[in-house]
């Protein structure tokens, strides 16, 4: 049996010298030898200030900015396409297992500090960007997505050019509740909750709290809620 000792001077050891270079992705690897699974590794980001990128996450972006401390989980995809522009990670944020974010055509996205996007979150930045502030919890399976295609009459719609209405914002401290989709041209304030399966077509003001689709505001959180909306909040964090 391997003392615990000799597992965590291994993991510190190799985790002083990871990475995005080919060796420090090496080393990541080794470095997760005897680390535990998924949440359980958030304390690798801390080994080293350039953060814990898993070995088995797919990074193709040149212009990928991370800050310090940041965990990007299992199979997270850092893509850059099309003429697409940067990607920035904020200090901290966590990008857990199955989630995509891509940039193409001009988009770019940031996602600030302390930020956390969930398992098979998509975050996808084609023409117009998607900013994300600080301290903005994306739960499980939502999507951001900021452009659509065309639909003129007459043409498949593979063909026709990509339209938006506008970037993407989320400003600090708003939650997205699971499966919840938001649309280009969209501002979410600070502090503000969309309900799990809500489809975000308009602004949202600072403190609501909206569901539907599309979402419509049903009260603010400096008021009293109604249980079934609490309890839809607080299950999708």
């Amino acid at each position: 049996m391997i003392p615990e000792q000799f597992k965590k001077r291994w993991t510190e050891f190799w985790m002083r010298r990871a990475g995005l270079s080919r060796s420090g992705r090496i080393a990541t690897r080794l470095a997760v030898v005897f680390a535990p699974p998924f949440q359980r590794r958030k304390y690798l980001k801390f080994l080293n200030p350039r953060g814990y990128v898993s070995p088995e996450a797919i990074i193709d972006c040149p212009d990928l900015k991370l800050g310090e401390n940041v965990f990007i989980g299992d199979r997270v995809m850092l893509i850059q396409v099309e003429d697409g522009g940067p990607i920035e990670i904020g200090d901290r944020a966590n990008l857990w297992g199955d989630s995509q974010i891509e940039s193409g055509q001009g988009g770019r996205i940031v996602i600030g500090p302390d930020s956390r996007v969930n398992r098979g979150v998509h975050v996808i930045s084609w023409v117009a960007p998607i900013l994300i502030g600080r301290d903005v919890g994306l739960s499980a399976n939502c999507m951001l997505y900021s452009f659509n295609h065309g639909t003129a009459p007459g043409q498949p719609y593979i063909d026709q050019p990509l339209v938006t209405k506008g970037p993407i914002i989320i400003e600090d401290h708003a939650w997205i509740g699971m499966g919840a989709m938001v649309l280009s041209g969209v501002k979410i304030g600070k502090h503000a909750v969309v309900s799990a399966g809500s489809v975000v077509i308009k602004d949202v003001p600072e403190n609501a709290i909206v569901f539907g689709v599309p979402a419509r505001v049903v009260g603010k959180r400096s008021e009293t809620e109604s249980p079934q909306i609490q309890t839809a909040a607080d299950k999708n964090s």
